[in-house]
């Protein structure tokens, strides 16, 4: 079974999506540690995330969950009908990372054993939000702080959480 991580980037209110977009302009330290713990790995969003137009994916394989039977996608992309499916289909994986949306992150922070979480020190309007989660269940391993006009427009932080139980 591959180590469940999620990744994502939230304001202060937790926005994270806006008109299928991020709701703030590219932070170029967020997607430089993105690509950089990503690498190699596969990965899962649901049908919204797979549907914006600046979608991450990875060039090992991508599953995306929709109820929808008859969902097409692009080379390198395969339909899983749940969460579970697509967590299976990467049982030979070491790790594989969940990237959103909304519903998807509610259904995947119970199975995550670490998440990427990228702090934009911000307000932001938003119509998705990343869920809230039990902060307790989980150590902080790595903080890394950046102050707005260090490749970032914005004061960010990012985290990496592990689940106390893996340690």
């Amino acid at each position: 079974m591959p180590i469940i991580s999620l990744i994502a980037a939230m304001s202060e209110n937790r926005a994270i999506g806006l008109n299928n977009a991020l709701p703030w302009e590219p932070i170029p330290a967020d997607w430089d540690n993105l690509k950089k713990v990503t690498e190699g790995k596969k990965m899962i969003m649901g049908r919204k995330s797979y549907d914006n137009p600046h979608r991450i994916w990875s060039e090992v394989g991508n599953y995306v969950i929709t109820r929808q039977h008859d969902y097409e996608v692009e080379s390198g992309f395969e339909v899983v009908s749940s969460l579970e499916e697509a967590i299976e289909k990467c049982a030979d994986q070491t790790e594989v990372f969940v990237l959103g949306g909304e519903e998807i992150f509610r259904l995947a922070i119970p199975l995550a054993d670490k998440l990427y979480l990228t702090l934009v020190h911000e307000t932001f309007t938003g119509d998705t939000f990343f869920p809230t989660f039990d902060e307790s269940e989980f150590d902080v391993i790595e903080r890394k702080e950046f102050k707005a006009g260090e490749n970032t427009p914005y004061a960010i932080s990012i985290l990496t959480y592990r689940r106390k139980s893996l340690n």
